[in-house]
């Protein structure tokens, strides 16, 4: 009776739950509506290790992790590092099926086909981790942890495993279920998924209770929220479960699910398999994501990332990136949305309604594109359309050489149109066509402009007239603006016109009045456009952005047209916010004209292309811009595009390169190192660092430097690697910065570089050296100072001995002039002595002289006494007085021989003495008396005191000075 009752209930749950199912497929997933989308994509040609992706993640320092089914990546934005079992950081099995991040110490746990590894990013090391002693692990679906930490483990063929955050081992849960499809933990339990049905497990520590969902079988993935659970199946079910157990399906398709995420906007992305992305949106709406790297294909993983970022996993085509703050969406020929442009190069553009586009192409026709779904239809072929106008009601159109067309109401015809001289306006260019109040079209052409009443039906040229200054200033129009005052305004290749209705006739306007006549570049006018100031901005050909002073009717530059990337302004459209957006030859370029700011962008930013074509710009859905060039369509928001690289950015020191002659470079993972020491002969070395920024990386610019080093920043702007070559050793801190082109510098980072010395450079050895150079000196010091003392005693006995000689020669030299010295001394006294004999010789000879004076005296008086023996003694006398003037020169010799240094200085100072006055001067000198002067010299003693003053004044001496010592010290002074 129970087992009828339990069928019954059975029966009856099913066909509620299937009328269940009925009903919601009936609310769900009916209208798929085509939802173009910008991927950009990263395959084996930008370096990923195989295309087959099977799951993505972001590690905590912002690297992106992505497992194929050959091996491991790390990307950084720029370039790919590979982990496989062939490289040096080696994993045992290549096809990795899961990743996850630990909560506890940030290591990376990797689920392959046959293991379970974990990598840590700070040894670089890998680790094979036991969970059962059976080998045969095959494909590691799921590694996952709860708020406690505690580990969940899926193995396909092995079951679900489980550890506690106190325990080191691994228990298999108490459930009998194999083919693990995927796990996931919600509301505080444990979902589980495979062919048989979804097993939900409440746990208490190691009590595990465990119910059965029937109703969803194949679960594959899981997208826990935050009052719900979503669950998708491999029959196509997208599930949708409450925490009362509440079911709800969400979308049907024949396709498998195989992966879930959602985004900013509250919209389930759907992966399925070969049926591209299915998104569910906040209202229920499903819509289906259209390119072609993803329609039809099959989608492994869906990840979301920060900054409202979702990556794709892909079967075959690597990974995508989908990035919602990206501003531009961009068509082109090629068949990425399906039916592409019919021509590249866009020339003209204008918005039908909210949803759909007109693009004029050069050659190609005329397109009606829809912007939500991508849908292109060529509603003129083989045309070069270069302008277009539509009013809601018709399209006027537009062409090269080919006339004036009308598109209204589904039909298209030409407008055989003439002037009033009866000339067609089929061979002209229509470069700009306006649509007036009063529904008259005014059209910019290469032969003027022309004036067209579609109701009179007839046409109006206005021309160049040269003798006519109120007359067009040339014929080659490009643009027609009508601003809020209703003044019509002509840019021509040769100035501004402004056309006067009342006069029907236009005044000129030129950049350069002194060349207002003849064609001139600088005065080529390609487009106009009035901001919210009412201030009416002119583009030229090669002359930059003007803007026209209505006051004053002249023109002023801008004051950025010196920033400016190129200085053609093919066209301008002015955004909500009020800043101008140029096209020209070199991307576009946004200028804020209120804060003078400007923003340059290119295709690395997500253009079409660089170059843009003249006039081919719109306003699109009231919010988007649309520019047209030479390789597509690029539609933005303005808004977005205006927050491109506005906020600051940190690099990431991400490896070091080391270079050794003869040998292979290494490349070492230093991402995790705030400190790295390299060994003596790694003196040339790279490091390498990078912005992680996933979207906009070609627009950083990085400044390095090594503190200890360098003195200032070095800025790089393409380059992501410093290199260093012959370094001295010793700790050194290289840091950099990085930014978006004309931003802020970021937050510095940097990384420790210990740079060992060869032993011959270290202090100790140096030290040691040192210590053995002292000692040497010092031994040698030694041996020096005791060859020295033995030297000294050598030289002192010898300085004694020949001292010794010494003293005894100078002994005896002192002996000899002893002995000469008494020699002269003795010869002097005996010179003194035969000085005064002949001194007293002569006083006698001259006592002998006066005695015979007075025997001849007497004879003269006693003549009678005269006798011949008187006569006889008289001549005897008289013979021994014939030698007095000898006995002269004899003492004047002897004296001069005695006294030489006298004789010498007498006649130095005195110069003009007599032969008297020296005789006068030697007997002086001789200390004689002048009672002896006067004997010697035969005079009487008053003739010698007559004598010696005379003498004094020869000798010049004063009346103070002693005649006798001056000559007694004359001689003694040298």
């Amino acid at each position: 009776m129970k087992k009828l009752l339990h069928l019954f209930y059975c029966l009856i749950y099913n066909k509620v739950y299937i009328l269940f199912i009925l009903f919601s497929l009936q609310c769900y997933g009916q209208n798929t509506s085509l939802q173009p989308v910008k991927l950009n994509e990263y395959n084996a040609k930008n370096g990923l290790s195989q295309n087959n992706v099977n799951v993505i993640m972001f590690d905590q320092k912002g690297f992106l992790w992505i497992g194929t089914d050959d091996g491991l990546n790390r990307f950084d934005g720029h370039s790919f590092q590979h982990f496989n079992s062939y490289t040096q950081n080696q994993l045992q099995f290549n096809s990795i099926r899961s990743l996850a991040l630990s909560p506890i110490d940030e290591k990376i746990w990797i689920g392959t086909n046959g293991s379970l590894e974990v990598f840590d990013p700070v040894s670089k090391v890998f680790h094979r981790e036991v969970i059962t002693k059976e080998e045969n692990i095959e494909d590691v679906r799921k590694v996952i942890w709860d708020k406690e930490n505690n580990q969940f483990i899926a193995i396909n063929n092995q079951g679900v495993f489980y550890k506690h955050s106190t325990s080191k081992t691994y228990q298999p849960l108490p459930i009998d279920i194999v083919n693990i499809n995927n796990i996931s933990l919600f509301d505080g339990q444990l979902y589980i998924g495979n062919k048989k049905g979804l097993r939900k497990v409440s746990y208490n520590k190691d009590v595990f209770n465990v119910s059965i969902i029937k109703q969803i079988k194949n679960a594959t993935c899981f997208l826990p929220r935050d009052n719900s659970i979503i669950i998708g199946t491999k029959d196509g079910y997208l599930f949708e479960v409450s925490r009362n157990d509440e079911i709800k399906v969400l979308y049907k398709s024949k396709h498998s699910i195989k992966t879930i995420t959602y985004d900013t906007n509250d919209n389930i992305w759907l992966g399925t398999e070969g049926n591209g992305v299915i998104l569910i949106t906040s209202d229920h709406k499903t819509v289906k994501l259209l390119h072609q790297k993803v329609s039809k294909h099959t989608i492994n993983y869906l990840y979301r990332g920060d900054n409202d970022e979702i990556w794709l996993g892909t079967f075959g085509n690597g990974f995508l990136h989908y990035n919602d703050k990206d501003p531009f969406f961009v068509m082109s020929n090629a068949s990425t949305y399906g039916i592409g442009l019919s021509n590249n190069s866009v020339t003209s553009i204008a918005a039908k309604n909210n949803n759909e586009l007109w693009v004029g192409t050069d050659g190609g026709g005329l397109d009606l594109i829809n912007i939500k779904t991508g849908e292109v239809n060529n509603k003129i072929k083989d045309k070069n359309i270069i302008s277009l106008e539509s009013d809601g009601n018709c399209l006027w159109v537009g062409t090269y050489k080919e006339g004036l067309f009308l598109q209204k109401k589904g039909s298209l015809r030409h407008i055989n149109l003439k002037d009033q001289n009866n000339e067609s306006i089929d061979n002209d260019n229509i470069w700009d066509i306006h649509v007036d109040e009063d529904q008259t079209v005014w059209l910019a052409t290469s032969n003027g402009i022309i004036h067209y009443d579609p109701k009179k039906r007839n046409a109006y040229r206005y021309i160049e007239n040269k003798k006519d200054y109120h007359s067009l200033s040339n014929n080659d129009c490009r643009k027609i603006y009508k601003d809020v005052k209703g003044d019509l305004w002509i840019g021509t290749f040769n100035g501004l016109n402004r056309y006067d209705k009342s006069t029907d006739s236009f005044r000129r306007f030129h950049l350069n009045k002194n060349q207002e006549t003849g064609i001139n570049l600088n005065n080529s006018i390609l487009s106009l456009s009035e901001d919210e100031n009412l201030t009416l901005w002119v583009g030229t050909f090669g002359n930059g952005l003007w803007k026209f002073d209505r006051k004053k009717d002249a023109f002023i530059p801008s004051k950025i047209n010196h920033l400016l990337p190129n200085k053609v302004i093919y066209s301008i459209e002015i955004d909500k916010s009020n800043h101008l957006w140029l096209s020209t030859n070199k991307g576009l370029t946004m200028y804020d004209i209120k804060n003078g700011h400007l923003k340059s962008l290119s295709i690395e930013d997500g253009l079409q292309g660089m170059q843009f074509n003249v006039g081919a710009s719109s306003a699109v859905l009231d919010s988007l811009l649309a520019f047209g060039g030479t390789d597509g369509l690029t539609i933005f928001s303005p808004k977005k595009a205006q927050l491109i690289n506005n906020n600051s950015i940190s690099p990431t020191i991400t490896s070091l390169i080391l270079t050794e002659p003869h040998q292979e470079s290494s490349n070492i993972d230093i991402s995790q190192e705030k400190e790295i020491t390299l060994d003596a002969h790694q003196r040339n070395f790279a490091i390498q660092y990078v912005g992680l920024d996933y979207n906009y990386q070609h627009n950083l610019e990085y400044q390095t430097r090594i503190i200890g080093f360098d003195e200032n920043w070095t800025t790089t702007k393409e380059h992501q690697t410093m290199m260093y070559s012959n370094f001295p050793p010793g700790k050194y801190v290289f840091q950099v910065r990085c930014r978006y082109r004309n931003g802020k510098w970021g937050e510095t980072s940097e990384i420790t570089l210990l740079l060992k010395a060869y032993y011959w450079e270290t202090f100790g050895f140096k030290l040691l050296v040192l210590t053995f150079l002292c000692l040497g000196v010092y031994a040698i010091y030694v041996a020096y100072i005791k060859n020295l003392k033995k030297q000294r005693v050598i030289l002192d006995q010898l300085v004694k001995d020949r001292s010794q000689a010494l003293l005894a020669k100078e002994m005896d030299i002192l002996e000899v002039k002893q002995q000469k010295a008494d020699l002269i001394k003795d010869t002097l006294e005996v010179r003194e002595k035969e000085l005064t004999t002949h001194a007293l010789r002569i006083v006698h000879l001259n006592t002998l002289i006066e005695q015979l004076d007075e025997k001849l005296s007497e004879l003269q008086k006693n003549p009678h006494d005269f006798s011949p023996s008187k006569i006889n003694s008289i001549r005897r006398e008289i013979k021994r007085a014939e030698n007095v003037e000898k006995d002269w020169e004899y003492l004047n010799g002897l004296f001069a021989e005695v006294h030489r240094p006298f004789i010498d200085m007498l006649h130095k100072k005195h110069p003009s003495l007599t032969e008297g006055n020296i005789r006068l001067c030697s007997l002086i000198k001789l200390n004689m008396s002048s009672k002896d002067i006067a004997a010697i010299m035969g005079i009487s003693q008053n003739s010698v005191k007559v004598a010696r003053k005379r003498l004094r004044k020869r000798l010049e001496l004063s009346s103070e000075e002693n005649l006798e010592v001056y000559l007694l010290n004359l001689g003694r002074e040298n």
